[in-house]
């Protein structure tokens, strides 16, 4: 009996990275540090919907970063002041 030399090639397709990225900084912020977290999970998730392929992450962390804007005070404060 003779061995031959298998190789098992495993190809991982891409990582939605930036959307959990995303999802982590908007869920965060509902809690603390809004007034850094809100601005870098936006960023974070449109990063994530443009480049990935899987873009529910990145949904969810647009839906975390709008639930930590309407629960900081600060940024309710700026947009207050920016929108009068």
């Amino acid at each position: 009996m003779t061995e031959e030399n298998t190789k098992i090639i495993i190809v991982q397709g891409p990582t939605p990275t930036l959307g959990i990225v995303s999802f982590i900084f908007g869920l965060i912020s509902i809690f603390v540090f809004s007034i850094i977290l809100v601005p870098l999970a936006l960023i974070f998730a449109i990063l994530s919907l443009i480049k990935d392929d899987q873009s529910i992450w990145a949904v969810v962390g647009i839906i975390c970063a709008v639930i930590g804007t309407v629960t900081s005070p600060f940024l309710l404060l700026y947009l207050g002041l920016l929108f009068s």
